[in-house]
């Protein structure tokens, strides 16, 4: 890319995660280092190897009468929902309302702006709920309804219906680095002049395939998680949903908008080694993070953050230690993972990873690692933050997400 390029401005924020409905609560839970993570009562787990999650809240509150949506920007009258519209979707749509009222966009400056949503299973467990009621009650009885959100893409036409979003638009699913694609790929729109405008992030509800699915591979932690641990045993699953609005910045200065700070670069990378499990050296972490630092045109030495992907499985966390070793030297930054406070929102926990980071870039604090009482020998030189946020101002933060597959993604934001 030349050098001329147009930057990339952040200038709305919204989600919704189990610390709370909205942005506010997420950053009031990351500072005090709250975890989220409680039992799951969506569904019945019994027999299953643990039953914690990270629930987050249902925005039935968006909802009046006969599932009209309410809380929309000024604009003429919104279509109706339709019926049986997934948790997801709701998740989607509460974060993406959120971050077009942040930033302060009118109906007008969404009519051509691409918008670029990342997820995993979709609307999985209504489906889950058809099969459920055409074995018990066979055709009669399964309400082919339930099966409208089942396309992975229904929370990106959601979103763009009730918004008025005509622009470009893309669903992506890399697994859990998915919403993280998204935010490179709604970038790319702004740099490649496509758009001025972007709404990016993910969604994901939690529904039985996953869940049963982490347990039977035995990933699942049958307490809150401790990422970095000695004593790390497992992930916790969670669900919810975030929503960035990008604009080039010419565009949000010139109507004098709130920059939270700039998508300056991202960096995408596959390990090709193994169906779930990461590079045990980390080849494919490291390399997204260098090609993240790269295409935003940072030396390792500015970054003062990592928002890590940090699951707190044995093998990620060693992997992904290696990595920023190798990317960092002897001189790694402060490093925290924000899902032992939420859970491993899966398709959502780059978006959601994405606003943390930029929380802590825009209000100078660095989100700590909950439940970390005991230091691993082998990662003696990092620093995870345990406990509560620490009050630190810092220019530059990376937020990983790696997924199954060896689908690796970084972002690299800046302050200024």
């Amino acid at each position: 890319m030349t050098s001329d390029r147009p930057r990339v401005a952040v200038t709305g924020l919204g989600a919704i995660t189990a610390l709370g409905p909205d942005v506010r609560s997420l950053d009031e839970g990351l500072r005090a280092g709250r975890c989220a993570v409680d039992t799951l009562t969506l569904f019945d787990v019994a027999g299953l190897r643990t039953n914690l999650a990270g629930q987050a809240p249902d925005p039935a509150p968006l909802f009046e009468g006969q599932a009209r949506l309410s809380g929309l920007p000024e604009g003429p009258t919104q279509p109706r929902l339709v019926a049986n519209t997934s948790r997801p979707d709701r998740f989607g749509l509460q974060a993406a309302f959120e971050a077009v009222r942040d930033a302060g966009l009118a109906p007008a400056d969404l009519e051509r702006a691409a918008c670029v949503l990342g997820t995993g299973t979709g609307g999985a467990a209504l489906t889950e709920e058809y099969m459920r009621r055409l074995g018990h009650d066979g055709e009669a009885g399964a309400d082919p309804s339930l099966l409208v959100s089942h396309q992975p893409c229904s929370v990106t036409d959601l979103v763009c219906r009730h918004l008025g979003i005509h622009g470009p638009r893309s669903t992506i699913m890399t697994a859990c680095s998915s919403s993280a694609t998204a935010l490179g790929v709604a970038a790319d729109q702004i740099t490649l002049g496509r758009a001025e405008v972007a709404l990016a992030g993910g969604a994901e509800g939690l529904c039985m395939l996953t869940y049963a699915g982490f347990a039977c591979l035995r990933a699942t932690s049958t307490e809150r998680c401790k990422p970095f641990d000695a004593a790390r045993s497992g992930l916790n699953l969670g669900e919810g949903a975030a929503a960035v609005v990008l604009e080039s910045e010419v565009r949000a200065r010139a109507r004098g908008a709130r920059i939270y700070g700039y998508l300056a670069g991202w960096g995408i990378s596959a390990d090709a080694h193994h169906m779930t499990a990461p590079h045990p050296t980390g080849d494919g972490a490291a390399g997204a993070m260098l090609a993240a630092l790269a295409d935003a045109r940072l030396p390792a030495s500015a970054v003062g953050y990592v928002n890590a992907h940090g699951t707190a499985t044995p093998h990620n966390d060693a992997a992904e230690s290696a990595a920023l070793m190798r990317v960092f030297g002897d001189r790694v930054p402060p490093v925290s993972s924000t899902k032992s406070m939420l859970g491993h929102t899966l398709g959502a926990a780059g978006a959601i990873e994405a606003v943390v980071s930029l929380l802590a870039l825009h209000h100078g604090y660095l989100p700590p690692t909950a439940n970390h009482d005991t230091p691993d020998a082998a990662f003696a030189n990092l620093d995870f933050i345990p406990g509560t946020a620490r009050a630190q101002q810092v220019d530059a933060v990376l937020s990983s997400s790696f997924a199954f597959g060896g689908n690796n993604t970084v972002l690299a934001f800046t302050r200024q």
